[in-house]
């Protein structure tokens, strides 16, 4: 029976694709960002197996992580946005490299002043996430001691604090104003902070710890407190200045997101508003429409959640007729390269089709993306349609419409395209045409996985041994397999172009890695022989790889191999190139050492430190390795 993992073993094991689940692509890619650029300090385990940890952002946060319900993690943090954070997927990748490098995580002291830290942002309600550093047990003494004070002496307290911070004064007199109906004053407020607050980028120097990230809270409150006396519409007409400022400082910031945070925040205020509106309902799906297809940066995705709500057939369908009023009146260049204009149409038609879904006009969907099609090739969109509907051989014609009419100009689409065949002829269990396509989708791009996924098809139809020599001589000559004698499959009905396949022949980084992956030491050697003596393809990673796989095989060329690396690191004259050479030394002693060439192992250290006796990091180095070798495998 396979023993329970603790939790830490979990959070170490939890995939990307996970964290995509549970934080979102973005968040996650911030986080393992911050983990690389070693942000992640102290990291420690609590008796109860959770994660705890220092993270670097734009101020030092204290960060917990546990494994939730349903396999995903679940965290706190001392940041303003408390859960699900990037400083905690940065912690979660922390752990997983700790894990991989066999290195153990400490135990958290009883006193460590981040588990107070994280109790109290814990303690606090939603309704306080404005101000996460107050904590409870200080509001409980302040409601003690104001309970305690007459009226007079209130008003006194709170102009003696207002002296000292002029913020909490004003916000007060913002406070009455708003009471007293007054609005004016604080939507000028809040658009001459919108002004000066977007005026600068964002930026971050990690190296030096300094930077500017902007500060829209003080804009979140106004705007909730105004939205709070019922003035939605001005609210959304704030947020739409906010939103256009927030674009474009974000296209000018050079951080790592946090400019993007702090607008992205403002955006639930913002459909607090646009629900509470007195607009129509399909005004108000139409603005939100408009809104996303502005945004390039992913910052007002609470506008896309607020149309994926709920909403009546009859809005649908007036939105629907809307934005085919729009897409009509976008002017069609006929330009495939004017990429702007292109991808605008494309999303709006994203959003017609959801409309049209909604309003159950479905039948209407796929004359539209054929039109589309022509016009944006927006080809696997109208496949994918047709697949779904069933309509396999008009979604093959459309297939090779596209893929005539890209040619080479958009490989990316036609491989898409290609694929999508590719799952017909699955689905139609053509397996000698399936076993064709996988050969042609080899040729255009010579790689183990593709090769691989060759040898899977061609054995389901018992024609591998052929397929595979043809694979060979193509690798070795150029001569397309279907050209050669006896090729067992069919013609994949795809044509290959001479400009995709530019290749110089042999292949022989292919050549090499199949013959790896095959573990054939021999074939390994034969094509590592007549590799281009000046190749700039053969780094010393490579070289390893075919090191480590002929060396139960060839254990003098692998230890050649690796003195060559070797030499490499140290021809760079640098200490890490010096570490980096420790590695591929254990190797060599290792090999010697089963072999029992110890003496061998001796004059090749001795002739090192003689070679290189002015490099004196590398020196001290060699001499640690005479005292004690270690193990590497």
């Amino acid at each position: 029976m396979q023993k329970k993992k603790n939790q830490l073993e979990q959070i170490a094991d939890l995939s990307t694709y996970v964290l995509y689940e549970w934080a979102g692509s973005k968040i996650t890619s911030r986080g393992q960002t911050y983990q690389n650029q070693s942000r992640v300090s102290d990291l420690v385990a609590t008796s109860d197996n959770a994660l705890v940890a220092w993270v670097n952002g734009s101020e030092k946060y204290a960060v917990r992580v546990t494994m939730g319900d349903g396999g995903l993690p679940d965290s706190v943090c001392t940041c303003p946005y408390k859960f699900g954070c990037k400083h905690a997927v940065a912690v979660v990748f922390e752990c997983k490299e700790r894990f991989e490098r066999n290195h153990n995580i400490p135990k958290a002291k009883q006193d460590d002043e981040r588990l107070k830290l994280l109790e109290i942002t814990e303690g606090l309600d939603d309704d306080d996430d404005d101000d996460p550093a107050l904590p409870v047990t200080v509001k409980k003494d302040i409601n003690l001691f104001l309970q305690q004070k007459t009226k007079k002496q209130l008003v006194e307290l709170f102009i003696e604090i207002a002296g000292q911070y002029p913020q909490i004064g004003i916000e007060i007199s913002d406070r009455r104003q708003l009471k007293a109906g007054d609005t004016s004053v604080i939507i000028s407020k809040i658009r001459r902070e919108i002004d000066e607050i977007s005026s600068e980028p964002g930026w971050r120097n990690h190296w030096e710890g300094r930077g500017f990230t902007p500060d829209y809270s003080g804009i979140r409150k106004k705007m909730d407190m105004l939205l709070a006396t019922g003035c939605a519409d001005e609210v959304l007409a704030l947020g739409e200045k906010l939103m256009a400022e927030g674009i474009r400082q974000v296209e000018q910031s050079d951080d790592e997101g946090e400019t993007a945070d702090e607008i992205r925040a403002c955006m639930p205020v913002i459909v607090k508003a646009l629900s509470q509106s007195s607009w129509k309902n399909m005004d108000k799906m139409t603005w939100a429409v408009d809104a996303v297809m502005k945004d390039n940066f992913c910052l007002f995705e609470s506008l896309a959640e607020y149309l994926h709500r709920t909403h009546s057939k009859q809005d649908w369908n007036d939105l629907a007729d809307r934005l085919l009023k729009n897409l009509q009146s976008l002017k069609h260049t006929g330009e495939s390269n004017n990429f702007s204009a292109t991808y605008q149409r494309d999303e709006l038609t994203n959003w017609i089709i959801y409309a049209l879904e909604g309003a159950g006009r479905c039948d209407e969907i796929i004359p539209l993306c054929e039109i589309e099609a022509k016009m944006t090739h927006s080809y696997v969109r109208l496949v994918k349609l047709l697949i779904e509907d069933n309509r396999l051989k008009d979604a093959e014609h459309w297939i090779h419409i596209g893929i005539r009419a890209l040619g080479q100009s958009l490989p990316g689409i036609s491989s898409e395209l290609r694929g999508k065949l590719l799952e017909i002829r699955a689905h139609q269990k053509n397996w000698p045409a399936v076993a064709a396509m996988r050969t042609d989708a080899f040729i255009r791009q010579p790689a183990v996985q593709a090769y691989t996924e060759c040898r899977l098809a061609a054995e389901k139809v018992n024609a591998w041994p052929r397929v595979r020599e043809c694979l060979m001589t193509y690798l070795e000559t150029g001569a397309l397999p279907w050209d050669q004698n006896n090729w067992p499959l069919p013609m994949s009905g795809l044509k290959i172009s001479d400009d995709s396949r530019r290749q110089k022949f042999p292949i022989i980084d292919e050549l090499i890695n199949i013959a790896i992956h095959e573990k054939k030491p021999e074939e390994i050697l034969r094509w590592y022989d007549q590799r281009p003596k000046q190749s700039y393809g053969w780094s010393g990673m490579n070289e390893d790889k075919i090191a480590v796989a002929i060396k139960d095989h060839s254990p003098d060329r692998a230890v050649s191999i690796w003195k060559k690396i070797v030499e490499n690191l140290i021809a760079q004259v640098k200490p890490r190139a010096y570490e980096s050479a420790v590695k591929y030394l254990l190797k060599i002693h290792n090999i010697l050492d089963e072999h029992a060439k110890n003496m061998e192992w001796e004059r090749y250290l001795k002739n090192l430190k003689e070679k290189h006796i002015r490099k004196r990091r590398f020196v001290e180095i060699l001499e640690g390795l005479e005292r004690k070798p270690r193990s590497v495998t």
